[in-house]
């Protein structure tokens, strides 16, 4: 994977871009209204020059500008960086149905680097085919290693908590040592079913 292309290389060009097109969009203003206050300043009356004058009084002219800035840059920032956040959300969402199910639908993202990265390899892993017995392939989820695989990681995750958690080493021994047995019947229907 190239090195310009991750997460934090994006955040810094996401970042960047906001702040150049938010200093453009602040020196599109000031001419406009430069251009506008000139031509309106021959009629004392006018709105534009009151409200002009109203700003310049009440906030002054730099504190109006930085306001300005600062809600170009925040508006540009979220608008832009709202596609990473729904690229980590279907992220999220896969793995959470991976996790749930052993399964996940096809994760579709629109960045690549890092996060396309592992969505690919995420939808990669739905795609493994194993060979059947017969001429034709079924999907991994449909056959009974998923099962297996489920119950493995349910057996490592209890054992992780084991290792995190001293005070509750009893039950969730007993819990890892109920799903071993269960694995162990498991594993003995489908030696008899082959």
């Amino acid at each position: 994977m190239p090195k310009l292309r991750t997460v934090r290389i994006s955040y810094l060009y996401i970042f960047m871009g906001c702040a150049l097109l938010s200093a453009a969009f602040l020196f599109v203003v000031q001419r406009a209204v430069a251009l506008l206050y000139s031509h309106y300043s021959g009629q004392p009356g006018a709105f534009f020059v009151r409200l002009i004058h109203w700003v310049i009084n009440h906030m002054g002219q730099t504190p109006s500008a930085i306001l300005l800035f600062i809600l170009v840059f925040g508006g540009l920032y979220v608008l832009r960086s709202q596609k990473m956040a729904d690229d980590l959300r279907s992220l999220v969402v896969g793995t959470t149905e991976l996790a749930d199910k052993g399964v996940a639908q096809n994760i579709k993202v629109l960045s690549g680097g890092e996060i396309g990265e592992i969505a690919a390899n995420l939808n990669r892993m739905q795609r493994i085919e194993v060979p059947d017995r017969g001429a034709s392939s079924k999907r991994i989820e449909d056959t009974p290693a998923v099962a297996l695989l489920i119950r493995t990681r349910a057996i490592l995750r209890t054992l992780r908590e084991v290792e995190e958690d001293g005070a509750e080493v009893h039950t969730l021994l007993a819990a890892a040592n109920d799903e071993v047995r269960s694995m162990e019947r498991f594993l003995e229907n489908l030696i008899i079913e082959s």
